[in-house]
């Protein structure tokens, strides 16, 4: 669990450094979204009043309360989007990390993900490359450490995959790619952007 604890606080502080880093362009969008939100609600709300006044009270409540449900969604629809983004965001940052930041990454990744030490991990076709039998060495080295096996293997076979990797244990696969584990992390890590953001 401590791997995971490493990696939410990676991918949060990670999550931070990006929110930080397009905070005025993303409070920029945010503003002219919510400005124009506001003024069409604005004049939704006008509009709705005029005729209300025309057809009774009961139904301009009616139609003010509708005007102001599509402005708070409109708003809402703007928050989540900005959400997205920063996930896609901190995606593509790993994606695009230099070799060393990658591999020491997937490191902390297989570490904590192994169970017993016997696993065989599947890359995909464009990690392949990146991790050689001397990577795999230094793994199971830690594995020994740990009182675990210490057998992992590549496996010959590659999977499409966009980044992360496959651990396979008699018929078992754990999941280990970026998309996955961000998902599994994503409603923890929504509060705490929607805090910084908003």
């Amino acid at each position: 669990m401590a791997g995971i604890d490493s990696l939410k606080e990676r991918l949060l502080n990670d999550a931070k450094l990006k929110a930080s880093a397009i905070e005025n362009e993303a409070l920029s969008k945010a503003k002219s979204i919510l400005d124009e939100a506001t003024n069409k609600a604005e004049r939704i709300v006008e509009e709705f009043k005029e005729k209300a006044e025309r057809e009774g009270k009961e139904k301009k409540e009616r139609i003010i309360s509708k005007a102001k449900m599509e402005c708070r969604d409109m708003i809402l629809k703007a928050k989540q989007e900005m959400i997205d983004n920063i996930f896609k965001l901190v995606v593509d940052k790993i994606n695009n990390m230099d070799l060393e930041s990658y591999r020491s990454l997937f490191k902390t990744l297989i570490l904590n993900s192994v169970e017993t030490g016997d696993e065989e991990i599947v890359l995909s076709q464009k990690d392949k490359d990146k991790f050689n039998q001397s990577f795999l060495y230094e793994i199971n080295r830690e594995l020994i450490a740990k009182g675990k096996a210490g057998n992992l293997k590549l496996s010959s076979e590659t999977l499409n995959l966009n980044s992360g990797f496959i651990l396979r244990r008699n018929g078992l696969e754990i999941n280990c790619t970026i998309e996955s584990l961000i998902r599994n992390l994503r409603d923890e890590l929504e509060v705490e952007l929607a805090k910084l953001l908003f």
